[in-house]
């Protein structure tokens, strides 16, 4: 009996967001690439929803807490972090082939 293995790695290519508000991911496992289209509403108001909701109700932060987080850095952290999760999510065989 033979195991299979998979050595492949999902990769972010690029990221592109365009006049329309599309945030466009490409990337790359193996030789193959696909692009998958986030939010018409930006990435940034995708994340910044998701990002209010757990600071402000799940750790009780105020507005002001969140504001300051935001404006210092934090939105580029959440970006990263939400792109990051992505990546991984689609960094499996059976999830990248969800991506048409």
């Amino acid at each position: 009996m033979e195991i299979l293995t998979d050595h492949a790695k999902t990769e972010l290519v690029s990221l592109v967001e365009t006049t329309y508000g599309e945030a466009i991911l490409t990337m790359q496992r193996g030789k193959e690439e696909k692009e998958l289209v986030i939010a018409e509403t930006g990435l940034s108001g995708v994340v910044y929803d998701s990002a209010i909701d757990y600071y402000m109700y799940d750790l009780n932060w105020t507005e002001e807490q969140f504001d300051n987080y935001w404006e210092n850095g934090g939105e580029d952290k959440e970006i990263d972090n939400y792109v990051d999760g992505i990546v991984d999510y689609y960094d499996d065989w059976s999830t990248w082939e969800e991506i048409a």
